[in-house]
């Protein structure tokens, strides 16, 4: 397999416009590789530059010590699933399978045996002599994989191939995803908008925003310890509540402080505020919606008004907002005062009504409301 550096790597557009910026990264042999982010954040780009399909406007692609910049792409060793599976679909598929080796003179028996062992890996040898018309989505996809798996490349690159799939077919691949990694001892960079498939896949994480790495990391980091108030905002589904707050300290416990509400900050969190200046400053408070409970010390409590009830089956999500936080006109508070609670099945309570819901406040985040960094960050 291989080592894969990008060394300020930028995309520039005739326009002028800079889909990538200054893009640093070092992939270590059989990584998996996410490239996560919002539409337009440039993570197709920044694939298709490591694989030659676009032109690198400055900085330097290096896989295993030999630049690649200006090599084609042919010569890179490296293979592509793409989003629309790519078939032919005059072929089998097992001549699918076997094109390219066949364009390389690959010795038939050769051929034969890589198709067939890729066939069995991917459980799809009772299909070899089926058209791609005749198959699922979910059977195409495998075919396109196994496509890529026949040439041995040093590096999969793979763009959002599961974005074609219903939401069951795309939960059974990215279990044989990761199961093909580990099999294969595989590199893979693999781009995806779907932080479930950023999770539950990548050993690690490469979140983007417009064309710049935000963070790099493994998933749990990702979720622990987010650099910022972004990362933590698309890190995590629902996603993190974020609620605008004044941090007061009254006599030995600090506070922070909504219109209508008030929570104790725990001793570290406290002192890492106090070093940061921001007693008496706005700041914004990150709650994940697991981490709000139905029961808990009354010091760290908020009251819910129910808007809508999510019943998931194995929990039950709450949309709302916080009871009693009303601006000057009387009308509800900005969208800062809204929260998600992901709470157990056996919750009742109904749009209309009103919950308590208790902070777990260890686990709490808290944001510089004007550059977004976590003060918290560790």
């Amino acid at each position: 397999m291989a080592n894969i550096s990008l060394v300020n790597v930028c995309k520039t557009y005739k326009n002028g416009y800079s889909a990538v910026k200054d893009f640093n990264l070092e992939i270590r042999d059989k990584d998996f590789i996410i490239f996560v982010g919002p539409s337009g954040c440039g993570k197709s780009t920044t694939l298709r530059m490591i694989a030659g399909l676009e032109e690198i406007s400055s900085g330097e692609l290096w896989i295993d010590d030999c630049l690649m910049n200006m090599v084609e792409p042919k010569n890179r060793e490296l293979s592509m699933v793409f989003q629309n599976y790519a078939l032919y679909p005059h072929m089998s598929v097992y001549e699918n399978m076997a094109f390219s080796l066949r364009v390389r003179k690959l010795p038939k028996e050769e051929i034969d045996r890589r198709v067939r062992e890729a066939a069995g890996t991917l459980e799809i040898s009772h299909l070899l002599d089926r058209r791609p018309a005749a198959l699922s989505g979910g059977q195409r996809q495998r075919v396109a994989i196994g496509s890529v798996i026949v040439r041995q490349p040093k590096v999969y690159l793979m763009d959002e191939p599961l974005s074609n799939l219903d939401a069951k077919l795309r939960g059974q691949m990215r279990v044989e995803l990761a199961r093909l990694h580990r099999e294969l001892g595989a590199t893979i960079i693999y781009v995806t908008h779907d932080q479930v498939e950023a999770m539950t896949l990548g050993t690690r994480i490469v979140v983007m925003k417009d064309g710049r790495i935000q963070q790099v990391a493994a998933p749990a980091e990702l979720y622990e310890n987010p650099i910022n108030q972004f990362v933590a905002g698309f890190i995590g589904s629902p996603s993190m509540n974020f609620l605008e707050v004044s941090v007061k300290k009254e006599k030995e416990i600090t506070w922070v402080c909504g219109k209508s509400w008030r929570l104790p900050l725990g001793a570290a969190a406290a002192r890492r505020a106090a070093d940061r200046s921001c007693t008496g400053k706005r700041v914004i408070l990150g709650i994940r919606p697991e981490d709000l409970h139905q029961e808990g010390p009354d010091g760290a409590a908020l009251e819910m008004e129910i808007h809508v009830r999510e019943l998931l089956g194995a929990e039950v999500i709450l949309h709302g907002d916080i009871a009693g936080d009303m601006d000057e006109t009387g009308g509800a508070a900005d969208k800062k005062s809204q929260l998600a609670a992901k709470l157990p099945p056996d919750c009742n309570a109904r749009p209309g009504e009103h919950i308590r819901l208790f902070a777990d406040m260890s686990r709490i985040k808290l944001f510089d409301a004007d550059t977004g960094e976590n003060i918290l960050y560790i």
